[in-house]
């Protein structure tokens, strides 16, 4: 049954008709292996993950992080996901596979990828998807101060670039959202998302017809970067934030065929390695 807001539950904060957004069927197939990953136990995640108070200025939370992931779960979770996705990666270690998805490492994914016979396309797209309860452990891990404080155009969790922005409640606070682990920050209404431009005669907005301001796109001229807009009561959930960035894809084309574009690499690629420490021990 494909997705839809009565599919996953009612979309916390969503008004109006973007409660009812349907999403594209042909996105089905991911929307399924993100159900299949969020159907994983936090707490069975949490214990995996060591990150260190001594990261570099600017460095997102997972830079520098320790994982020491439970083989046989994780192997149970990838062979799950690539059933789904119609793939054999028999004798994939899939630890390896979910650190290098982590740190965004495309060269340890491409080589994994060659090895288990599979096109890196949909092998990436496993890693990933089996990534998700680490990164979603992770944005929990994150201070609210810490996040009240970040004024950078990357996640403060995993350095990924914002997938769309929010202009929540009465007063329309801008917070930039993250789809990779669902954390946000907060970030001044005239401020580039990529760039940090502040004139405010460069930056502006498309607005989409019969949608008011419930749904728009920013845009800076100094960049030609551009960002997803939507008003919300409260933060969405990390499933809304995934159907509504699905089911806003039209204003992806609108931006595209205006000219422009998003970013094509992370903020920060964040170094994590593998490691293993005793169950109740600290981080060596």
């Amino acid at each position: 049954m494909p997705w839809t807001a009565g599919a996953i539950g009612t979309p916390a904060g969503l008004p109006g008709g973007i409660a009812h957004a349907e999403v594209d069927p042909a996105w089905q197939p991911w929307l399924d292996l993100l159900e299949i990953s969020l159907e994983e136990p936090g707490d069975a995640w949490r214990a995996a993950l060591r990150v260190r108070a001594d990261r570099a200025a600017g460095a997102p939370l997972l830079d520098g992080a320790l994982v020491n992931i439970d083989g046989q779960r994780a192997g149970a979770l990838v062979q799950r996901l690539a059933q789904a996705a119609g793939l054999v990666t028999d004798g994939c270690d899939a630890p390896a596979m979910i650190r290098a998805a982590l740190a965004r490492d495309e060269e340890t994914l491409l080589g994994m990828a060659d090895d288990s016979d599979v096109p890196i396309d949909a092998f990436a797209v496993v890693a990933h998807a089996a990534a998700i309860p680490l990164l979603h452990t992770a944005a929990t891990l994150l201070d609210a101060n810490a996040a009240t404080a970040w004024q950078r155009s990357y996640c403060p969790v995993c350095g990924a670039r914002p997938s769309l922005a929010e202009a929540r409640g009465i007063e329309r606070d801008r917070r930039l959202r993250c789809g990779a682990c669902s954390a946000d920050w907060p970030l001044a209404m005239l401020h580039c998302a990529f760039c940090d431009e502040l004139d405010h005669k460069k930056l502006g907005s498309l607005s989409v017809d019969g949608e008011g301001q419930l749904r728009y796109i920013e845009t800076c001229e100094s960049c030609r970067g551009y960002l997803k807009a939507v008003k919300t009561f409260d933060a969405l959930t990390f499933r809304s934030l995934m159907l509504l960035d699905l089911s806003t894809i039209p204003l992806d084309l609108i931006a595209h065929e205006r000219g422009y574009a998003r970013p094509a690499r992370p903020g920060w690629a964040p170094h994590v390695e593998l490691a293993a420490w005793p169950e109740r021990g600290t981080m060596p």
